[in-house]
């Protein structure tokens, strides 16, 4: 989960650029409203565009608009976000609350809850000032405890409301405090944990920014990631000596046997972590930290482990797997990160935000980067892997990159994924294969001096386009396929930007290739592929349906699993490529 405060992508990313309206969307009176289902026709509440709410709000049971009554059944996410309310009034009619409704809103002093909800999310009630969540009583699901909300048994402490100060003592029959529980309770300065408590959700005490000891009772078996982010005042926690689940060295928080270290409060500007680690994270918000050596042995490194920290360089071990959602989200400082081949997967927004991160090499054996991955970096250069296939929304966002070149395995490219801000312009965007999708505004604002594109049928462009609000000088394409791009709906618009490669660029003229039969069946045979590295099947949409690596200057090809119908042969040569058309029946 990211940092609330950040950027994210529905705040400060998107305002550059184009709102997609929904055709489900509407306001009636003030309160705007996305529908959920037109079957039943139910809505929710939601967030008004760049308006915030204000004043009081009494939201209504049912809503009529363009002659259809719909039931208000939900506050949606972020609905209130940032709201200056004076009172708010919630339907019997709504059920569910959801993440972040109230979220940094200022709000009166107490909300009540009708005893329809049934389903409240995390940070639902995070607004300034709110100091009691009251509950109907007959509600089935919650109830309130000293203005906090409870779940219905009493065991679950679901949320604390932000304008809470001084000490929290937890009832003796809680079992669990639940993520994001105490978030933003910046004027509690102290709470006290039952003995029988089990169970401490991820971010449960985040920013609480006047918290300055805590004792962990001997019955918590589970500690969550990042649970004392942003902490600032915390310096001391104190683990009961006869807990079989947790010890402190420090001020850090390790599990017994020291394979995750779950929070770091250490003023050191260099740390070097046990051997036994396997998992890392609890390092947000540490201003403080500039390097960290990380053992072998580590695969994982959790969700805003690092995030918004001072650290200037990280290279991780050979065994690291994962990187999850946000782990490095606003590290300024950060400029050197070496990520390794065994790398599965990294997580949203991962590197989103590290102002002087200038160049990054993508590991092979990653396949996705998604999206916000380095959105509102430096990047200048970036050197992607040869096994990346897809790379996410605003993926590279904001980046300074002067020119980009693309492995053939890359498949999708999605909405905005190299959107400028306005202050950016890419020389040179080369595909080394053809691409199946480029999806809306790719290149947003960018000014492109030279596009290549491997396609002999374009590639398929969705929405509004790839290139819309982009300058583009120059797109190259394989020779022979000008007349499909200017029969194409969408990319028959740049009818005076095409240029066709045919001066051996694309074509290794010198090389004598023979593909028979043609018409083939089942086997296709290739005579000639001498110092051929690999050969690839293109359809007619220009995607890639097959590709061989080849060793030898004669090579058979089993094309019994691809469908009938005209393909191109294409074998790559380290001086270009040849092609050919052939007919599978």
């Amino acid at each position: 989960m990211k940092r609330t405060t950040s950027p994210a992508l529905a705040v400060s990313i998107l305002l550059c650029l184009p709102f997609f309206a929904s055709a489900q969307g509407f306001e009636v009176g003030g309160i705007a409203y996305n529908v959920l289902s037109t079957s039943e026709n139910t809505v929710e509440v939601t967030s008004r565009m760049n308006n915030y709410y204000h004043g009081n709000i009494k939201i209504p049971d049912t809503v009529v608009y363009d002659g259809v009554t719909y039931d208000v059944v939900a506050l949606g996410e972020d609905a209130f976000y940032g709201a200056s309310l004076s009172g708010i009034t919630i339907p019997s009619s709504v059920t569910r609350i959801k993440y972040g409704c109230f979220l940094f809103a200022n709000t009166p002093y107490s909300i009540n809850i009708p005893s329809s909800v049934t389903e409240i999310e995390q940070l639902a009630f995070a607004a300034y000032g709110l100091r009691t969540i009251n509950v109907n009583e007959n509600n089935p699901n919650y109830r309130t405890i000293e203005g906090m909300l409870f779940s219905k048994d009493s065991s679950t402490l679901v949320e604390c409301p932000v304008g809470k100060t001084g000490t929290i003592t937890l009832p003796q029959n809680t079992i669990r405090i639940a993520p994001n529980a105490f978030s933003y309770c910046t004027g509690i300065t102290n709470i006290s944990l039952n003995e029988g408590l089990c169970s401490i959700g991820t971010f449960a005490f985040r920013d609480n920014v006047s918290l300055n000891s805590i004792v962990i009772p001997a019955s918590v078996s589970y500690i969550g990631a990042n649970v004392f982010e942003f902490c600032y005042a915390l310096n001391s926690i104190n683990i009961a000596s006869v807990n079989t689940h947790y010890y402190m060295d420090g001020l850090m928080l390790y599990s017994i046997g020291g394979d995750t270290l779950v929070s770091c409060h250490t003023s050191t500007d260099s740390l070097f972590l046990p051997n036994t680690l396997r998992v890392v994270g609890g390092f947000g918000g540490n201003s403080d930290i500039k390097y960290i050596h990380l053992p072998e042995g580590i695969t994982t490194i959790q969700e805003n482990a690092f995030n918004f920290s001072s650290l200037e360089s990280i290279e991780m071990p050979s065994r690291m797997s994962v990187i999850d959602e946000y782990a490095f989200y606003g590290c300024e400082s950060l400029n050197r990160v070496v990520m390794p081949d065994t790398l599965d997967r990294i997580g949203r927004g991962c590197f989103s935000y590290c102002a002087e991160l200038e160049s990054i090499d993508i590991p092979n054996g990653l396949r996705v980067i998604p999206m916000e991955t380095f959105n509102g970096c430096s990047l200048e250069v970036v050197n992607f892997g040869d096994d990346v296939e897809v790379i996410d929304t605003i993926a590279f966002a904001g980046c300074h990159l002067g020119a980009l070149l693309f492995p053939p395995s890359l498949r999708v490219v999605r909405n905005y994924a190299f959107a400028s801000y306005g202050d950016a312009g890419i020389d040179q965007v080369i595909f080394s294969a053809p691409v199946d999708t480029l999806e809306s505004y790719v290149f947003y604002l960018n000014s492109i001096d030279t596009l290549r594109l491997r396609n002999v049928v374009p590639p398929v462009s969705t929405d509004e386009g790839c290139l819309t609000e982009a300058d583009v000088n120059s797109i190259i394409i394989p020779c022979g396929s000008l007349g499909a791009y200017l029969a194409d709906d969408y990319w028959g618009q740049f009818a005076d930007k095409y240029n066709e490669d045919c001066d051996g660029v694309e074509e290794a003229a010198e090389c004598k290739m023979v593909v028979y039969p043609n018409p083939a069946t089942d086997r296709l045979f290739v005579v000639g592929a001498t110092g051929c590295r690999y050969v690839e099947f293109v359809n007619f949409l220009g995607q890639t349906v097959l590709v061989r690596e080849t060793a030898d200057s004669n090579v058979e090809i089993d094309v019994s699993q691809l469908d009938r119908g005209t393909y191109f042969v294409r074998l790559y040569y380290p001086d270009g490529i040849t092609t050919s058309k052939v007919v599978l029946q």
